[in-house]
């Protein structure tokens, strides 16, 4: 398919939303954060005075072939969505091949004279976006910069539990079979998945509370506006099928949790939480692997411990991709930095 460019129109949530889907439907891998309930929720909760701009690019015959959810900010243009939430950015495309729609994309960003800045925060490293969006800003005359912003590990999943243990680093499976062995001497250890949307929006507290007994950093991190946004998205994308909400219960008691998300064959694997007073019995490290466990066994072909480099993520298997962010800046905003 071909994004030949009949020129770039401006939508709204309401009027994109069937092409939305379809574009989502026509994707390799999209993300939940590429959903219109995700991007739609996070605006209503984070948009502030920011000016939205859902640009469309139609081919010649009419149809949409992407969709850019932008915002401006003063003089500068970017994804919507900040790091701190969104792991993961890119544009909605239905050939992520052809740099055409790109350039379209950059010829009405560059007549935009109110503009000296775009920022592409969190490119997943195997993007044609980086690429190509480089190409044409630096074609269009911006000076264009690209930084490694972090690291996101993630794995392909086998086809058994046993298969995955088996192909774990020596000491990281001998550790795992250690630690589970431990966790069932503990008592009775039940690993509890939810995904009905009253069923996740009662236990959301219990999450929170874990989630803010863990460290300092993410009692910090869990304002009252990123809570309610947290019980919000999970319980509108529950109503999609996405949500999947876990906890590591001892003795009926919750000691850990994670909240994730799935995309067609991909879990993605959004936040948790632990007890730390059940540490020594690695209660957070054993909730992910029976997640992982359990992404197995309902056919996920990767699981995406997403952006951050903790040590846990690597000893369940995870290798590192990289995100980048990508920043163009008009030739003199450029030369006045």
């Amino acid at each position: 398919m071909t994004c030949c460019s009949a020129g770039i129109e401006q939508g709204t949530f309401e009027s994109l939303a069937g092409h939305w889907q379809q574009i989502l439907e026509d994707s390799a891998e999209p993300t939940f954060f590429d959903s219109q309930t995700w991007q739609k929720t996070w605006w209503s909760e984070f948009g502030n005075d920011s000016e939205l701009q859902l640009l469309m690019v139609r081919s010649e015959s009419g149809d949409v072939n992407m969709i850019a959810p932008l915002m401006i900010d003063g003089s500068e243009i970017s994804f919507l969505g900040s790091t701190d939430l969104v792991d993961y950015h890119d544009f909605l495309s239905r050939d992520r091949l052809s740099s055409t729609c790109i350039q379209s994309l950059v010829s009405a960003v560059s007549e935009m004279s109110e503009i000296d800045t775009i920022l592409l925060q969190s490119l997943p490293g195997n993007s044609p976006t980086i690429t190509q969006f480089r190409e044409e800003a630096e074609n269009a005359g911006w000076q264009v910069d690209l930084e490694q912003e972090d690291v996101a590990p993630r794995m392909d999943l086998p086809a058994s539990w046993d298969e995955y243990v088996s192909a774990l680093r020596k000491k990281d499976r001998h550790e795992l079979r250690r630690k589970l062995r431990r966790l069932e001497a503990a008592g009775e250890v039940k690993h509890v998945e939810l995904s009905d949307p009253d069923d996740i929006e009662s236990a959301m507290s219990d999450f929170m509370r874990l989630h803010r007994m863990s460290t300092p950093d993410k009692n910090e991190f869990m304002t009252a506006e990123r809570e309610q946004f947290f019980c919000k998205i999970a319980i509108e994308l529950a109503r999609e099928g996405i949500t999947r909400l876990c906890f590591l219960e001892i003795n009926g008691v919750r000691e850990a949790t994670s909240l994730s998300f799935v995309s067609g064959e991909v879990r993605y694997l959004y936040n948790s939480g632990y007890n730390p007073a059940q540490s020594k019995l690695s209660v957070g490290l054993l909730n992910h692997a029976l997640t992982i466990k359990s992404s197995i066994e309902s056919g996920h072909r990767v699981f995406d411990f997403m952006r951050g480099n903790e040590p846990y993520k690597y000893h369940l298997g995870g290798v590192d991709r990289q995100v980048f962010a990508l920043t163009a800046k008009r030739g003199s905003a450029a030369q006045a930095n």
